[in-house]
């Protein structure tokens, strides 16, 4: 029987805890994960927050708003973006 290997991941990383002095252990701040998907998540997000982690993808993975408007002016399709 193959297994997942599985990590725990905090979602509030534990350095910002320790920064602010609570524990890290709190409830609902510590994920099971898959150790392939934890591994990726620091290598592309480092300690960022999920919400920290969604700001750098829009920032750095959006179009900007002339890219937008341009893709629009294509296609004359409003593309799918968060605003």
């Amino acid at each position: 029987m193959s297994r997942k290997l599985k990590d725990r991941h905090h979602i509030i990383p534990r350095s910002r805890c320790r920064e602010i002095g609570i524990s890290a252990k709190f409830e609902g701040n510590v994920v099971m994960v898959s150790t392939s998907k934890h591994r990726a998540w620091h290598i592309l997000f480092g300690n960022k927050t999920p919400e920290e982690a969604i700001a750098a993808i829009e920032a750095e993975w959006s179009l900007s708003d002339a890219g937008e408007a341009e893709f629009k002016r294509l296609t004359n399709v409003r593309f799918l973006r968060r605003k």
